[in-house]
């Protein structure tokens, strides 16, 4: 592993740009129709659950990433084989993430520029910063944790400003009960984006001290993503209504689109666009990562660096192959949503931590 550390601050920063990055602009729990913030506040639940799951495992390893320890639980050659298939399970993570933002990208702002040239200059500048360490990723995710900030604070009041807000829209809350609510909370809200976490279990070593403060951090940004998510939700609906809403690919782009203040300050759609691949920028980087480190360990390669290189060569590959457009991506997500993302974010990393205690709970018996 790299020789460096991160500040429980550096962790909060980079699981929140990680965690609401890019689902602030996707279109979460619509069939919960005007209490889907409400579905993305209750799922906020399941994240810290599957978060405490890695926490968990980090105690009982805090030296080791998820692919050391399933060595250390499961044996050399099945921990072994369980490290290869997240090595793909990284790699297609920062696939579909990078063909998500180079689409909104193209769709956006550069229409007449190839998508492989867009996606080419993203994962060679994320490329580019991987080479300078985890420590330089960290520093500048809380950087830009605070120019973010500005920014959604500023768009907010310009959206109340502008008058283009109506609270009347979320109302009647509950219209059709709970069970909507409870039902997409089950099926989407508890595990999305919450499963992909799993890519901090390799870099949860690096913790400076391995403190408290730093896991506290950790639970502190998964709940305020949550948050965030829920009330960009809720905004959306209060701007657009739930038929547009349903409707829009990407619907905070198009809310911040309406703002149009005495024909002068308008078009600030430009914040949602640098949101987007800033918060894309470090979603890739830190699944690339995990990929790039999770190939260290089990191919025992002295140097990181040499394969930043080609695995970020793999990721750019696969981007262009992974669906035909966004809309049939975002079909192939729903789809993994419940099958690839629950077994490789909560399925085997619960599995791992149950054999884990009662290997624990022999040795202490016998």
């Amino acid at each position: 592993m790299e020789k460096a550390k991160i500040s429980p601050g550096q962790l909060f920063a980079l699981i929140l740009l990680f965690d609401a990055g890019t689902a602030i602009i996707r279109v979460l729990a619509t069939k919960a129709e005007k209490d889907a913030w409400l579905a993305i506040l209750f799922g906020v639940a399941g994240g810290l659950l599957i978060f405490s799951i890695y926490i968990s495992l980090y105690r009982l390893y805090p030296k080791l990433p998820l692919t050391g320890y399933a060595k250390a639980i499961l044996g050399q050659k099945v921990g072994w084989f369980l490290g290869l298939l997240y090595i793909l399970f990284f790699i297609h993570g920062a696939a579909r993430d990078l063909r998500e933002g180079s689409d909104l990208l193209i769709s956006s702002l550069l229409d007449q520029t190839p998508e492989v040239v867009v996606s080419a200059v993203m994962i060679m500048s994320i490329g580019y910063v991987l080479r300078k360490g985890i420590e330089v990723l960290a520093r500048t995710a809380l950087i830009f944790v605070f120019v973010l900030g500005v920014l959604a604070v500023s768009s907010n009041l310009l959206m109340y400003v502008a008058g283009i807000v109506d609270v009347d829209r979320l109302l009647p809350v509950l219209e059709n009960g709970w069970r909507p609510i409870f039902d997409i909370t089950l099926k989407q809200t508890f595990e999305f984006p919450y499963e992909e976490l799993v890519c901090f279990t390799m870099l949860l070593p690096y913790l400076h001290n391995s403190s408290r403060r730093g896991t506290r951090a950790g639970f502190a940004a998964v709940l305020t993503s949550g948050i965030l998510l829920s009330y960009s939700s809720a905004t959306n609906i209060a701007v657009l209504g739930t038929q547009i809403l349903n409707r829009a690919t990407f619907p905070l782009l198009y809310t911040i689109s309406l703002i149009n203040i005495g024909d002068f300050m308008q078009r600030l759609d430009v914040f949602v666009v640098l949101t987007l691949i800033v918060g894309d920028f470090f979603k890739i980087a830190i699944f690339l990562y995990a990929g790039i480190m999770a190939a260290t360990d089990l191919f025992q390669v002295s140097d990181y660096q040499k394969c930043v290189s080609p695995i970020a060569v793999i990721v750019l590959l696969v981007s262009l192959v992974l669906s035909g457009d966004f809309a049939e991506q975002i079909e192939e997500g729903d789809v993994l949503l419940v099958t690839v993302f629950l077994l490789f974010g909560v399925g085997i990393p619960l599995f791992l931590w149950m054999v884990a205690k009662l290997r624990i709970i022999i040795k202490k018996r016998s």
